[in-house]
């Protein structure tokens, strides 16, 4: 059985400083740290220690765009970005899903972040008002795009049973394969 002990804070410190200078080496360029990050990011969780997960950076860019210096209002809005996340996610999802579960939740925070710019552009001039007008149409039409695809990517997954009493004719598919162009 393998060993499970839960290392030490030294040990914990030690990890930190060396995946800070790994780190460091990676941002100035030092090519004898890759095989070093290679080895890194095989273990599970690590994808994102480098900046990698880019889905997370964007979230953390539009937080810090929306909520500004607002600490509170910022964490409040990541709580509600992980909600959504979990409540579209379900409980097991596809990777498919996840990937589209993370459009749908990028987009619905493009959408609030559209609309709040314009009700806060009070004193905007008709051309800052049709500006505005026109990215709140844009960034619905995408957050509905990709609600869309979601529903249709699930529907797909589910299997499909037909009885026919009648003719006492049962017919089941299982999950169904989309080729490229059919949707």
């Amino acid at each position: 059985m393998a060993d499970t002990k839960t290392p030490t804070a030294k040990e914990t410190r030690a990890a930190h400083t060396e995946l800070t200078n790994l780190a460091e080496r990676a941002r100035t360029g030092d090519e004898t740290a890759v095989p070093l990050i290679r080895e890194f990011l095989q273990r599970p969780g690590a994808v994102g220690a480098f900046g990698g997960d880019l889905a997370e950076q964007v979230f953390v860019s539009m937080t810090k765009s929306i909520a500004g210096k607002n600490l509170g209002f910022r964490e409040d809005v990541r709580c509600k970005l992980d909600r959504l996340r979990a409540e579209l996610s379900g409980d097991n999802p596809t990777s498919v899903e996840r990937v589209l579960v993370e459009r749908v939740v990028a987009c619905w925070l493009q959408v609030q972040d559209a609309e709040l710019r314009a009700a806060q552009a009070t004193d905007a001039s008709i051309k800052q008002a049709d500006f505005h007008q026109r990215r709140m149409d844009a960034t619905n039409r995408r957050f509905l795009a990709a609600v869309k695809t979601l529903a249709l990517v699930r529907k797909l997954a589910v299997p499909v049973l037909q009885v026919n009493i009648a003719k006492k004719q049962v017919n089941v598919a299982t999950n169904a394969v989309v080729a490229a162009g059919e949707v």
